[in-house]
């Protein structure tokens, strides 16, 4: 009967430690809460800011100028066609090279090279060697090449032809013959000795000299056009 007294007082310090982990639990609870409030909101702004780099990012990369595609070129053979006579017959030896708007339009070339030589054929033995012996007629020829050719591919893909109008450079306005003195040039001298002023004729006005007629433009290509442009290497005339 003595011992129960002794179990009693054991039990004491363990009842008093639980009462006091209890006001330590409750004490963290708070500071646990705010931790996880405070690393959600970084974590939430890391994120964020995650995103807007990621978006700025791309929309910079987006802005940012590509580069130019390289160019693609399609060589042709060698073309020798008779002109039209003028006087004599003559005929034109020319190498042509096509450049293209990309390695599609260069394969369209290609596949479709049987009717492209055939119809810069006819258009070239339909010119007159004084149509193209200049600089400025080179330069109109290479366009109608790349307008046929071009022509070509736009209705091999389903799309209307675009009509072929290049004008001829007007030619230069001939200089008008200066007038000429009557008696051989010279000056009419006044009768009887008469003074320079009393037999002297009024002076002619000079005829203003005619405008210079502006050569016809020269169509280029359009941005989406198969053939882009048509360079000579070889322009021979005989």
């Amino acid at each position: 009967m003595a011992k129960a007294p002794a179990k009693k007082e054991e039990k004491k310090p363990e009842a008093a430690a639980e009462g006091e982990e209890q006001p330590k639990k409750r004490g963290r609870l708070p500071l646990i809460l705010a931790l996880a409030v405070v690393l959600a909101g970084g974590g939430g702004g890391g994120a964020y800011f995650f995103l807007f780099k990621t978006k700025n990012g791309e929309a910079a990369q987006e802005a940012r100028p590509q580069p130019p595609k390289p160019p693609v070129f399609v060589p042709l053979e060698n073309f020798t066609v008779n002109l039209v006579p003028e006087g004599s017959e003559q005929y034109l030896q020319v190498a042509a090279t096509l450049k293209v708007l990309d390695s599609h339009a260069g394969d369209a070339v290609k596949q479709y090279m049987p009717e492209v030589r055939h119809r810069i054929l006819l258009l070239l033995s339909g010119k007159k060697a004084g149509d193209i012996n200049t600089a400025d007629g080179r330069e109109r020829l290479s366009e109608e090449v790349r307008m046929t050719a071009n022509n070509i591919l736009l209705v091999a893909a389903g799309k209307a032809a675009k009509p072929i109008m290049i004008a001829a450079a007007p030619p230069p306005a001939p200089a008008e013959p200066a007038a000429a003195e009557p008696g051989g040039g010279e000056a009419a001298k006044p009768p009887h000795g008469g003074s320079q002023e009393e037999g002297a004729r009024p002076q002619e006005e000079e005829t203003p000299a005619a405008p210079a007629q502006p050569a016809a433009a020269i169509p280029r290509a359009a941005p989406d056009d198969p053939v882009q442009s048509v360079f000579f290497t070889s322009f021979i005339i005989q």
